[in-house]
């Protein structure tokens, strides 16, 4: 999911370490320990508990809570509270069926039955069946949607064609071969409660991916007689209606405020599962800075969704400092067709000549670490031996960037440079002072060259990305689930709707293709392997142009029971139905 990106959400720049086993044991994974056991503390008389939230900059609001569109880090946990998904990731970051209670897999890896598990509701009391299961998939695909996190259900037969088809003028027709995904890849039988999904292809990564929220069902009734597309549809969630998880939206007024409370409708009330905390409030922030400050005045609050960069080293004493390994990557991207980046020595003089390890040291506050990998270390599929292009270490290599942008100059024949515009959001002063490091590290190394800066709204950041015409960013990746994949041909196949740079590498494609089909576990290193060599292809040729990792930094108090962050940057649902505030909270 993108980063704001977290798009990088997350308000100052942050590291990572260890392998799986250490990622998924420094966060905490049994966290979620019953709160009637007799490991956990008291509970307190007050469950309602306030969250300090980063809006990913310029808005004091999330990007949406339409689990069809969700894509960022501002938006996606709070919409998994509200809308129920098929599988869910544990604290470890594991499958674990959520909406469905059981899975059959057909030998050679292209059927996937999943039955329906019972009682689930909507908010309003209506039945929850599998054919709105089958809907919200259809819908998340269909191209008058125009869902940036389509390419979630590209394994899906038809998939690819049918998200890529036109939409019609009226917002409804589909222009092209495949009208629609239902009755053909996506079936459902209400009667006994299965939702089938054809694949064309083996994909071991797809019972991860459907724990995003693509596949979260919606009651049909909200959007009237069309899509929702403008996603005006979620403020009926507020009223009661549309949603099937085990939190509903009590108020959400769009200007820093979104409160929750328990579904009573919610399938896990009728299994025994009672849901600890009363209210689950969200302050949202436009900036981390301000964010920070006001946690910290602000002892109500148990949650801060970051800590400045500058902050850190001051905040390590503190009772309720949290720091965890994350999977997650920041980079530059570069548009392949947009000049001067449609030039591959252009691309690499800007990459190259970065000194990652020194704005780590002296930008951000040694809380990042200089690199070049876009599978983070932790993930299956990370590859030790990763060089930069042309070997060029962490540190930077003005002679090598300058004999990169020399041959690009030589091709222009004379003519001016066009000029750069860096794009990057809100999130914190950390962003804009890394910005201003790279503009002026850029005009100074290379001659003829104008670099400005354009510091946009997250929001509007993330629109302009989405139409694959912005000239260069900043992005950031957290991992969706923890597969290769999700890294690498989700985001750098030449077909790939999350590919918005236009890079086009078709040998990088050609590997990771083939490491996708590969299912079973005995194919698991000869699949890393291919990915291995498809990511240094892609370095190599300034594909993309990777900077740091990161650390997990926030704030939780200590009379918070049962919530820990996992790799993803997130509390799991598991979580949230076990969590509660203790005895120690200070308004008890």
């Amino acid at each position: 999911m993108r980063l704001g990106i977290r798009k990088v959400t997350l308000p100052g720049l942050v590291a990572t370490a260890g392998t799986l086993a250490l990622l998924l044991s420094a966060c905490g994974g049994s966290s979620a320990a019953s709160p009637t056991g007799p490991s956990g503390p008291a509970k307190g008389t007050n469950q309602k508990i306030i969250l300090d939230w980063n809006g990913g900059g310029g808005s004091t609001d999330i990007t949406t809570m339409d689990p069809g569109t969700a894509q960022d880090t501002s938006a996606i946990p709070i919409v998994n509270q509200v809308f129920d998904q098929l599988v869910t990731l544990d604290a470890n970051l594991k499958p674990e069926l959520w909406g469905a209670d059981k899975l059959t897999i057909s030998p050679d890896g292209l059927t996937y039955t999943f039955h329906i598990r019972a009682n689930q509701k909507f908010a309003d009391g209506t039945a929850v069946k599998a054919s709105d299961y089958a809907f919200a998939i259809n819908r998340s695909a269909n191209p008058c949607l125009a869902s940036p996190t389509g390419g979630y259900l590209t394994p899906l037969v038809d998939a690819a064609t049918y998200i890529g088809e036109t939409c019609g003028k009226d917002g409804k027709t589909i222009v092209g071969s495949v009208q629609t995904l239902l009755g053909d890849s996506v079936n459902a039988d209400d009667s006994a409660s299965t939702l089938t999904l054809k694949l064309t292809a083996p994909a071991g990564y797809f019972e991860e991916a459907l724990s995003y929220s693509t596949a979260s069902p919606i009651e049909q009734s909200v959007l009237g007689d069309g899509l929702g597309a403008d996603g005006k549809w979620t403020d009926q969630l507020a009223s009661g209606k549309g949603n099937s998880g085990m939190f509903n939206v009590k108020t959400w007024d769009h200007a820093g405020n979104l409160d929750l409370v328990p579904n009573p409708n919610w399938w896990g009330a009728a299994a025994g599962k009672k849901i600890n905390f009363t209210e689950v409030d969200y302050k949202i922030f436009e900036d981390g800075d301000t964010l920070y400050s006001t946690y910290q005045s602000d002892p109500t609050a148990a949650f801060a969704d970051g800590i400045p960069s500058a902050q850190v080293a001051a905040a390590k004493s503190d009772t309720d400092y949290k720091a965890s390994p994350i999977l997650e990557f920041g980079s530059l991207e570069m548009n392949w067709k947009v000049k001067p980046f449609d030039n591959q020595d252009a691309r690499l003089a800007l990459c190259e000549v970065i000194n990652r390890d020194s704005v780590a040291t002296n930008i951000a506050k040694g809380t990042t670490q200089g690199s070049w990998h876009i599978v983070p270390q932790g993930m299956p599929g990370y590859n030790a031996n990763l060089q930069g292009p042309d070997n060029t270490p962490t540190s930077g290599s003005l002679a090598n960037a300058q004999q990169h942008w020399n041959a690009y100059l030589a091709t222009l024949n004379g003519a001016p440079v066009p000029a750069v515009k860096l794009s990057f959001n809100f999130a914190s002063g950390t962003n804009k002072t890394f910005a201003e490091y790279l503009q002026s590290t850029w005009n100074a190394a290379f001659k003829g060259i104008n670099v400005s800066l354009d510091q946009t709204a997250w929001a509007t950041i993330l629109q302009e990305e989405d139409s694959k015409t912005l000239q260069l960013f900043r992005f950031g990746w957290l991992a969706d689930y923890p597969d290769a994949q999700d890294f690498l041909t989700l985001l750098f196949d030449t077909t790939a709707p999350y590919n918005l740079d236009n890079v086009s590498i078709p040998a990088a494609d050609q590997l990771m293709e083939a490491a996708d089909k590969m299912f079973l576990p005995s194919d698991q290193d000869a699949r890393n392997q291919k990915y291995n060599q498809a990511e240094q292809l892609i370095i190599n040729q300034g594909g993309d142009c990777p900077y740091f990792s990161y650390t997990n930094y926030y704030k939780l108090r200590p009379w918070v029971y049962g919530l820990n962050e996992t790799a993803q940057g997130d509390f799991t649902n598991d979580q949230w139905l076990n969590g509660y505030l203790t005895s120690a909270e200070p308004s008890a």
